[in-house]
């Protein structure tokens, strides 16, 4: 079954920005195009820092740790790192848009396996964008070019592919950049379709949101997008949205009804510059990538309890 939803009331203040850090740069601790980010369940902060070909490690509170990578297509080396996704093993998921790859490491950077896809058109990818790894250590991953997501067992072996390319209809993807999990479902940011889309693991298409019926029309009102680019989920059963062209994030609760939006365009903290990614911290704190300002943000935890 399919549901579709328009946009539902909801309320316009957002969390108060906690901090900022990061500037534009090549050295420790400075960006260049930072795309992705995930939270470990120890609060270390992993960003894909996509225009250094590089992963840096920060404290929960922005401190600079450590590094790990160089441009390169040879094993543990980058091709613009676009996602990542920390394992409860604290085991890093790097997928690399460029490198058509994801590879997998240590905390520390150290190199253990990559995934490849199978070499068959149905498991390999062509420009591997954001990465999952489910609850059951399933891997997902959104195969950006091929408009679809490719499901892997733990140990890398093709499963299933979620999607199929094309526009307004339920399943269709066009270009999906992100995906988080929530409540059993699949939660996959169909970016330039503008909306999020949920699936089973199996990829019946369950729920679509964004503009009007989740039709994939961008927009500026609230509950629309332009590109959804990346996505989050909390424990509190709510999903967040980096609206990256309108310049803000969007939280909704777990069947897709409007709960807040907060952010707009500048410099200033808490305005953005085209939000790619963002996650929820273990104490509930929002991490968010501001790309086109190199830097990151952090807010306070969303406080509405609604569902």
């Amino acid at each position: 079954m399919v549901a579709s939803l328009g946009c539902t009331g909801a309320g316009v203040d957002g969390p108060t920005v906690l901090d900022v850090w990061g500037t534009s740069g090549t050295g420790p601790g400075e960006f260049s195009r930072p795309t992705g980010l995930a939270v470990a369940k120890d609060g270390t902060v992993f960003v894909a820092d996509a225009g250094n070909d590089r992963v840096q490690a920060f404290s929960p509170r922005g401190k600079f740790l450590w590094m790990f990578g160089t441009s390169g297509e040879r094993p543990g080396e980058f091709r613009r790192p676009m996602d990542i996704d920390v394992d409860d093993g604290g085991v890093l998921y790097v997928s690399e848009l460029g490198g058509d790859r994801v590879q997998l490491f240590s905390p520390e950077g150290e190199l253990l396996r990559e995934v490849r896809g199978d070499g068959t058109p149905a498991g390999s990818f062509d420009g591997a964008a954001g990465v999952l790894v489910a609850p059951n250590g399933d891997i997902y991953v959104a195969d950006f070019y091929n408009h679809r997501v490719i499901r892997f067992g733990q140990n890398g072996s093709f499963r299933n592919l979620i999607g199929v390319p094309g526009r307004l209809l339920p399943g269709r993807l066009h270009y999906p950049t992100d995906l988080d999990w929530i409540e059993g479902r699949l939660v996959v940011a169909d970016a330039y379709n503008h909306r999020i889309q949920l699936f089973t693991p199996d990829g019946e298409a369950l729920l679509r949101f964004g503009g009007v019926w989740g039709s994939g029309l961008p927009g500026s009102r609230p509950g629309s997008f332009r590109i959804a680019s990346g996505v989050a989920t909390d424990g509190a059963g709510r999903i967040y949205v980096a609206d990256f062209e309108n310049h803000r994030i969007q939280v909704f609760g777990a069947q897709g009804q409007l709960r807040s939006a907060f952010g707009s365009q500048g410099k200033g903290p808490g305005e953005f510059e085209r939000p790619t990614d963002l996650d929820i911290g273990p104490d509930g704190r929002i991490f968010v990538v501001d790309f086109g300002n190199d830097r990151i943000q952090v807010f306070e935890p969303f406080q509405d309890a609604r569902r």
